[in-house]
């Protein structure tokens, strides 16, 4: 039973207020319309069972026109978190490329000064002080001497 099958029911038993208005109107208003009308029993249930479907329905469609609403928003969000990870995950990519050329130069840098460095003779450093891994620098302890 939908719409059109309260329609013809509000018609057959003669209501005389319409489905739309028996739906539409206010509270205040459809309770004194009612009473104006002087209902038999099955009349004013009837017409309470119409304005209760016609709300639900009416409740029923906001629900869903609400739903689609969030699933769009959420949609909209998806794309604009998915575009940011591709940002990141690029500016990441950016980072750790320069992080290894710093690296590389570090390197290079650290090889360069450990083979100038002289001691107070002139002579090169001992092999106390090497390169340590990842192109840091490190101090070895001597042996016991």
């Amino acid at each position: 039973r939908g719409d059109r099958g309260d329609a013809r029911r509000a018609l057959a038993s003669a209501l005389p207020i319409g489905p739309d208005a028996i739906v539409n109107l206010p509270v205040e208003d459809f309770n004194a319309a009612l009473g104006r009308a002087r209902l038999s029993g099955p009349e004013l249930a009837l017409a309470r069972d119409i304005r209760r479907r016609g709300k639900n329905k009416v409740a029923a469609q906001k629900c869903r026109r609400r739903k689609l609403e969030a699933i769009a928003g959420l949609q909209e969000e998806l794309g604009r978190l998915g575009r940011e990870r591709e940002r990141l995950l690029r500016a990441r990519g950016q980072a750790e490329r320069a992080l290894g050329t710093l690296r590389r130069d570090l390197a290079i840098v650290s090889a360069q000064v450990l083979g100038a460095l002289r001691d107070g003779d002139g002579h090169p450093l001992p092999p106390e002080l090497r390169p340590a891994p990842q192109g840091g620098l490190g101090l070895e302890s001597p042996g016991p001497g």
